[in-house]
């Protein structure tokens, strides 16, 4: 709005300027020729005795140099007090004489500089008897103008600044609302509690904090149906299964026969798998529902997790390096999150490794990185983001798996404002790494 107000104001004054220009030149000459006329008439009622004190008052009024020529051109009045009685020959006075009014700019030689002069005859008993003029340097002229344009310039600018402080006004008027609005809206990603004040603003943001504060009652009612599905599939399902689970291993226990036994054992890994599936598919729920951020250690976590896993590990002759840098600080994370994230990532390396796998915690400025890496077959460089997809599985992938690990890794680390990528690892397999928001001292 300033810089239109700007542009408009700089075109209109452009030509306005030329306009003043010429207007304030037109009207300073003919002002002194008025100054002349009158000045002429004023020493035509008056004896040749006052014609002195009359240059100097004319002079004094108008800033201009008064002289008096008779019609022998001898100076007889002059307000800058030369000596009089001398030659005064000029080609204004000549006209002025010849009972025209000279008025024009030309070159003083004995002044070196340009005069604007105007000349006019003075008649007495209808004759001319003598000529006054009036002069001074064409510079006074353009300082009237120069000072007219400065006006016009303050002038305009004070328009834009105006402008500038009514558009600063305006704008603040509602951006200030519609910045509160952002907020909110930014702070729904953490909290699906917090409301836009709906009270404030011009009425197109309070439409906008209605429509905004709507959205988020129903997110939030949608998310609270989700989580109590959840829950309810955490129970209902599980109970069914672990009785399932407790009849198989009776039918193994008490089969007499080689093959229903092998069945038996089957089907009870089938069930552990169903019901891993089934715990990873409610995790990714609860992740996607969203859960109080808390402050957690994260290294008391992840070796905990370790120790869990090392029996696994040794079954399978398989090492962990635990490589933790001092000094880590604590994170942000829902509750329960980092140890979903450490047992997929762990579990994972543990499908693949041969014989070794390395986790490392480290703090890298406001965030602490923790990554697992393992020396398996790894995974192809095309399909490093792949994999975090849900139900995405490597080319390289062993039979079994449902390719939710890795996506609830992803999610989970997200939802607690972290981030999870994969790379080639230097132990030959594959490193997958997560980052979480670290808290300071005095937060919690």
């Amino acid at each position: 709005m300033a810089g239109l107000v700007a542009l408009v104001a700089v075109a209109l004054a452009i030509p306005l300027s030329a306009i003043v220009d010429s207007d304030e030149r037109e009207m300073f000459i003919a002002r002194l020729e008025i100054d002349a006329l009158s000045t002429a008439s004023l020493l035509a009622s008056q004896p040749m005795s006052a014609w002195e004190s009359i240059a100097l008052s004319t002079a004094e009024r108008t800033g201009a140099r008064v002289v008096v020529v008779d019609g022998d051109r001898r100076l007889i009045a002059d307000s800058d007090l030369t000596d009089l009685d001398r030659s005064f020959d000029r080609a204004e006075i000549e006209q002025a004489l010849d009972g025209f009014l000279a008025s024009d700019v030309r070159f003083s030689q004995t002044l070196g500089l340009n005069l604007r002069y105007v000349a006019a005859p003075v008649v007495q008993g209808e004759q001319i008897v003598a000529a006054v003029r009036l002069s001074l340097p064409n510079s006074v002229v353009d300082d009237v103008v120069n000072r007219t344009r400065l006006a016009l310039a303050l002038f305009v600018g004070a328009v834009v600044v105006a402008a500038a402080l009514l558009a600063w006004v305006l704008a603040y008027s509602i951006a200030t609302p519609l910045r509160r609005v952002a907020d909110v809206a930014d702070d729904l990603s953490d909290d699906l509690q917090v409301r836009a004040d709906e009270g404030s603003g011009p009425r197109e943001v309070r439409s906008v904090a209605r429509a905004l504060n709507r959205t988020a009652g129903r997110l939030a009612g949608l998310l609270q149906r989700q989580e109590r599905v959840a829950e309810d599939a955490s129970h209902h399902l599980r109970t069914p299964l672990t009785g399932v689970r407790l009849r198989l291993e009776a039918i193994e226990d008490t089969a007499q026969q080689e093959t229903v036994q092998r069945e038996a054992t089957a089907a009870i890994a089938e069930v552990d798998r169903l019901t891993r599936r089934i715990e990873q598919v409610l995790a990714l729920a609860r992740s996607d529902a969203g859960s109080d951020i808390v402050r957690v250690d994260l290294l008391e976590i992840v070796a905990d997790r370790v120790s869990s896993a090392s029996a696994r590990a040794k079954v399978e002759g398989v090492r962990f390096d635990l490589d933790v840098s001092s000094g880590v600080d604590r994170v942000m994370a829902g509750e329960g999150a980092i140890s979903r994230v450490i047992d997929e990532m762990i579990g994972n390396a543990l499908n693949y490794a041969r014989s070794v796998i390395r986790v490392t915690v480290q703090q890298v400025d406001a965030r602490v990185e923790m990554c697992v890496d393992d020396d398996g077959p790894g995974v192809n460089e095309s399909e490093l983001e792949s994999i975090f997809e849900r139900f995405e599985r490597g080319s390289q992938s062993i039979p079994g798996g449902s390719g939710l690990g890795l996506a609830l890794v992803r999610e989970t680390a997200r939802s607690s404002g972290g981030d999870a990528w994969a790379q080639r690892s230097d132990l030959g397999g594959l490193r997958v790494c997560t980052t979480w928001p670290v808290t300071s001292s005095s937060t919690g």
